[in-house]
């Protein structure tokens, strides 16, 4: 019984060995990668694929014409059966994410550059951070956001914010936005949500509204609209408050 025992894991063993050492990883990533984009609405395109035996690198990466960088999957035998990998992307973004069938971790940093489809009236300047957890099969999220700077152009003038924070849920297309504020001395604190368009995030509509600080003073603001068309509105019903006589 134990030289059948033995004999078995042995044909195990050399089974998963030669099931991984001759597996398409190339076209299971690329199966993969196109499914998840499909999925949750984007348009996925690369130059070139490179795979081996520990990792696949899709290079030349766009989302929705948008250019992204090279991803390298990393996968190794048991992805085989459980379907984890780790992934890193080097290029406009940086990043580092954990995938498995039912969820998926990342940590990106970029520059408020490179999302310049973020247009008038709110711009980002210096590094940004998004990190977070998607839960693949019911299409939620929740996602937190760190930038360096914003300018916003207000019926004021142009006004800077640093140290911007901002905690997000999705479900679907609707991005609630449970609190945006920063820290310095013009203090904003906005809230509200984006219905996502994924295929043009330009025609996303968005409804936020709060508070901004300056000069001692805080007033209501609005931000309403597409996102190729967003036009701030402040003093609400002429609200306004010193904060003197808070």
């Amino acid at each position: 019984m134990n030289k059948i025992l033995i004999s078995f894991g042995i044909f195990i063993l050399a089974f998963t060995a030669a099931l991984w050492a001759f597996f398409p990883f190339g076209s299971y990533i690329e199966n993969t990668a196109s499914k998840s984009a499909k999925n949750m609405g984007f348009r996925l395109k690369y130059a070139g694929v490179e795979s081996g035996m520990f990792s696949t690198e899709l290079t030349g990466v766009t989302i929705n014409e948008n250019e992204i960088g090279d991803f390298t999957f990393h996968h190794t035998p048991l992805t085989l059966f459980t379907g984890n990998m780790s992934i890193d992307v080097k290029g406009i973004y940086t990043a580092q994410a954990k995938i498995s069938d039912s969820d998926m971790e990342f940590d990106v940093t970029t520059s408020g550059s490179a999302l310049d489809f973020i247009k008038e009236p709110v711009s980002l300047h210096g590094n940004v951070n998004v990190k977070g957890n998607i839960d693949i099969k019911s299409d939620t999220s929740k996602i937190s956001v760190n930038a360096d700077k914003m300018l916003m152009k207000t019926p004021l003038g142009e006004m800077p914010f640093e140290n911007i924070s901002t905690d997000v849920e999705t479900k679907g297309k609707i991005i609630t936005i449970n609190h945006l504020r920063s820290s310095d001395k013009n203090e904003l604190d906005m809230k509200g949500s984006i219905r996502l368009n994924r295929l043009n995030i330009v025609n996303s509509d968005v409804d936020l509204s709060g508070t901004i600080k300056f000069a001692g003073q805080k007033q209501n603001i609005s931000i309403r609209g597409e996102v190729r068309n967003l036009h701030p509105v402040m003093g609400d019903n002429g609200s306004q408050t010193n904060e003197d006589e808070e």
